[in-house]
């Protein structure tokens, strides 16, 4: 587990960023998709609101069981960064829940899970000299 740089966390809270969160199906092929209700709530949690992912959401229930990684892309602009991470829970109840089930509703959304994300290592992919190197 790593703590996220001030800069990728900042990223991961800006609602207007575009964040693509890559799985792994049994059969090994990469499954992405677009998470609008994803941020970082400390630098050593992320969560990723599950409100219509079928597929992603077994995929993770995998790389929890087999202690595999996911991967989350956030980019705005010239920033973009890889948080590699491991599946710490699902949560569909509780204190913390009920609140992001009620900030998702305010969105016209019906929340059924958060999963809970532990970076694991953090890359920058931005389109600069320092793309492809690993941060933390």
């Amino acid at each position: 587990m790593v703590a996220l740089p001030k800069d990728v966390m900042e990223l991961l809270n800006d609602r207007s960023a575009s964040k693509i969160l890559g799985t792994r199906a049994s059969n090994g092929d990469v499954h992405l998709i677009n998470v609008g209700g994803s941020g970082a709530i400390d630098p050593e949690t992320i969560f990723v609101g599950e409100i219509f992912m079928k597929a992603s959401g077994e995929n993770l229930k995998l790389a929890q069981k087999e202690g595999t990684r996911a991967s989350l892309l956030v980019s705005k602009g010239m920033q973009s960064y890889e948080v590699r991470c491991r599946v710490k829970d699902h949560v569909t109840s509780g204190p913390m829940f009920d609140q992001m089930k009620q900030q998702f509703a305010q969105m016209k959304f019906d929340l059924k899970g958060v999963w809970l994300l532990t970076p694991d290592c953090v890359w920058n992919e931005s389109p600069t000299w320092d793309g492809g190197r690993r941060m933390v």
